[in-house]
């Protein structure tokens, strides 16, 4: 039999911050995509999803609405005041993505970049080995190597949006990456990465809450719409529903999303290589092994796989 969840991690959900769109009220109140978390608005926890968010988010349209953010980096609590508007210039009232998830072992659920091969996908793309960490995309997060995976070869031949995370600039940033064979390396990206303890973030990254770079338009699954983007006369919108994708928890820009969680279940501490790589085997990472932190232990290397 299943062990039933803890009411640890059953209260450890809200909604996560993707897609901070440049100039917009989330911009300016300092929200950071994919660390951040919207756990209360207006004092009142949202632990459940349904249209409470929304409402709130209308009905304060022009007025200041205080919210209550977790940041799964810095593991730190913070209050912001947000004002939605429509005419900020973009998309939605607050210009930003969200998406109901949870925030349990966050900290497992991100994937190290450790090694580039010149020209390849993942050069290509800006990839920077050591520094960088690939969180996930618009729709799902890499809790492991084997979740980055199929999103790699779901996209192959054609692009993806990964976010991620580098620890020398402490930015999360957008990078169009597109899987391919067509090229004179080995694997689909040309890159090693890493997952498990000893690929952690580093306790200095945990200082702060980072922040983001964003593209100037949005970024959504074209099957959702936008429930705070039409004007003020409009009847309320429904809540969105989206096609499923695996095992995602898809978003809307600043409306009641359908979804779930980035998986509770801890990380084997060897991680699969990925289906699109060329034969060969998995290295430890162990002692001084590439990407270690003296603080952590634990952990897996995946060779020039993806």
């Amino acid at each position: 039999m299943g062990q039933s969840a803890s009411q640890e991690e059953l209260e450890s959900v809200g909604y996560r911050v993707l897609g901070v769109q440049p100039n917009s009220p989330a911009a300016s109140a300092g929200l950071v995509s994919f660390f951040d978390f919207v756990v209360a608005a207006n004092g009142e926890p949202l632990k459940v999803l349904d249209q409470r968010f929304v409402e709130m988010i209308k009905s304060s349209e022009n007025k200041p609405l205080p919210l209550t953010i977790f940041n799964i980096k810095s593991e730190t609590t913070r209050d912001v005041v947000i004002t939605p508007r429509r005419n900020w210039g973009g998309q939605g009232m607050l210009g930003v993505t969200i998406r109901f998830d949870s925030f349990w072992r966050a900290e497992e659920a991100l994937v190290r970049v450790l090694e580039v091969q010149p020209d390849s996908p993942a050069e290509l793309a800006g990839l920077e080995p050591e520094k960088d960490y690939l969180l996930g995309t618009a729709e799902k997060v890499f809790k492991d190597t084997e979740t980055l995976n199929e999103e790699v070869v779901k996209f192959l031949d054609s692009t993806v949006e990964f976010y991620v995370y580098n620890t020398a600039t402490d930015e999360v940033r957008v990078v169009v990456v597109m899987p391919t064979h067509n090229w004179d390396g080995q694997g689909c990206l040309g890159l090693s990465v890493g997952h498990g303890f000893l690929h952690r973030l580093p306790h200095r990254c945990k200082q702060s809450t980072g922040r983001s770079i964003e593209p100037a338009r949005a970024i959504f699954p074209t099957s959702l719409s936008d429930a705070t983007a039409g004007p003020p006369a409009q009847e309320e919108a429904a809540p969105a529903e989206a096609t499923p994708v695996a095992d995602a928890a898809p978003q809307v820009p600043m409306t009641a999303a359908t979804g779930g969680a980035n998986g509770g279940e801890p990380s084997s501490p060897s991680a699969p290589a990925p289906a699109c790589a060329p034969e060969g085997g998995e290295g430890s990472a162990g002692g001084n092994g590439a990407g270690s932190h003296p603080e952590d232990s634990g952990g897996s290397k995946i060779p020039a796989k993806s």
